[in-house]
Formats: structure tokens, C-alpha cells, sequence
């Protein structure tokens, strides 16, 4: 399946879309067999107010590139950590710059300094520390991020071969802060969007580090919270 197709999967549909009580069943059943850019049409033309979140990880490249060519002025929100690689940092100067994306940056108010100073640095995995941790560096700037901004639809880029949990989740489903969270390539699968990063000649970012994840099929809790 591929991330580009035409929009034969796309019909008028009620207004306001999306909301919890939204039939999202209906929907996931109605974009099942979907191409990427359907989805994403379909929910760019029905979101009042989406945003998109990232963390600019190997791969994300592709879906920013899809969803910066629906929606070119589409908030971007990043959390900055404070823990990127340094190729992380680069890659991100230049795919906001090729891509020419509306990056909206939201940091924790403890920086990674700080926070090392006091705690000692990354605590081991699967421990209260760990989660004191995560909140911290993570999940607080993306509820503010998410309360200033007041979107209706959050799109990510998630993929259901990704892990267990995201396995059992969907194209359309209901989010925190009220959201709808859309993940117009949750069909496909690695070897899908590593095409369309060749084929888009788009630039990716090999060293990466998500200190809340620790490991790459472990969740970082932003799809946990409700």
C-alpha cells in the first residue's frame, strides 16, 4: 500500500466530524482499504482546528512530507526534550527548512541540565522515577502544547506494526484533551514509508534517542493518557 492514490474514497460527510461522540467505527470501516492521502484529505477537510505532533524520529520524515503537502501551514508540535542527538537537532533544522513547516516547539520547564543536576540524569526504565520522569520532560509541554492550541484533531504518525499497543489501536480514535487522533498511515508497513522517503528523496535521521522510550518498541505515554 502506498502513501499516494486518488480520492475515490472521498464523499461529503456531516459537519463537525470530530468529537468523542463521533462514530469512529463508521469511519475506520469507511477508510480501512484507504490510501494515506485520503485519509489525510478527508480529515483536512472535515478538522476545524488539527495539529500535528512529532518527534522527528527515523522515518517520521514521510508523514510530514504528506501532511505538510495537504496543509502547509498545519501547527507542528515538537517536544523538545532537551536529550536529542545532535543529528537529531540537525536533521531538524533542515526538515523544517525543506519542508517549510509551522514548528511549534513547547520544552519542559525543567531543562535537561537542570534536571540531571538534581536527579542524577535518565532513571532506569519501569520505575516511579522513570514515570516522574517522563511526565516531566514529555508528557507536561504536550498537554500544554495541546491546551493553548485547543485542536479537534491531533494527526500522527503512527503504524499498527510499530508495537503491541499500537497494533490494537486505529486509524480514527478518540484522544486526550478531547481529541480525535488520525493516523492516516496506520495501515502500512516499514518498508511502505522507507519507499517514500527514497522515492520523495527525502532526507531521514539515523541516530536517534527518545530517553521516556528507552527502548524502540516501548510506548513513551503520550497514547496512554486519556
Amino acid at each position: 500500500m502506498g502513501l499516494n492514490a486518488t480520492t475515490n474514497a472521498i464523499r461529503p460527510y456531516p459537519a463537525r466530524t470530530f468529537h468523542h461522540g463521533a462514530d469512529l467505527e463508521t469511519l475506520n470501516q469507511r477508510f480501512r482499504d484507504a490510501k494515506p492521502s485520503e485519509i489525510m484529505e478527508f480529515t483536512m477537510m472535515h478538522a476545524e482546528n488539527p495539529v500535528v505532533f512529532t518527534n522527528f524520529r527515523p522515518l517520521a520524515v514521510a508523514f510530514l512530507h504528506l501532511v505538510s503537502r495537504a496543509k502547509p501551514d498545519i501547527p507542528v508540535i515538537w517536544v523538545d526534550h532537551g536529550y536529542n542527538t545532535p543529528e537529531t537537532y540537525r536533521h531538524i533544522e533542515r526538515v523544517v527548512k525543506e519542508l517549510e513547516l509551522n514548528l511549534r516547539t513547547f520544552s519542559p520547564k525543567m531543562s535537561a541540565a537542570h534536571y540531571n543536576a538534581v536527579y542524577g540524569g535518565i532513571p532506569p526504565l519501569d520505575t516511579p522515577e522513570h514515570d516522574f520522569f517522563s511526565r516531566t520532560v514529555k508528557l507536561e509541554p504536550f498537554n500544554r502544547a495541546m491546551q493553548e492550541l485547543k485542536p479537534d484533531v491531533w494527526l500522527n504518525g503512527i503504524r499498527h506494526d510499530q508495537n503491541a499497543h499500537r497494533k490494537n489501536l486505529d486509524i480514527f480514535t478518540t484522544g486526550n484533551h478531547g481529541t480525535i487522533r488520525v493516523a492516516p498511515m496506520f495501515q502500512l508497513r516499514e518498508i511502505d514509508v522507507e519507499e517514500y522517503v527514497y522515492e520523495q528523496e527525502l532526507p531521514d535521521n539515523d541516530v536517534y534517542f527518545d530517553p521516556t522510550k528507552g527502548e524502540e518498541h516501548r510506548e513513551c505515554g503520550l497514547l496512554l493518557e486519556k
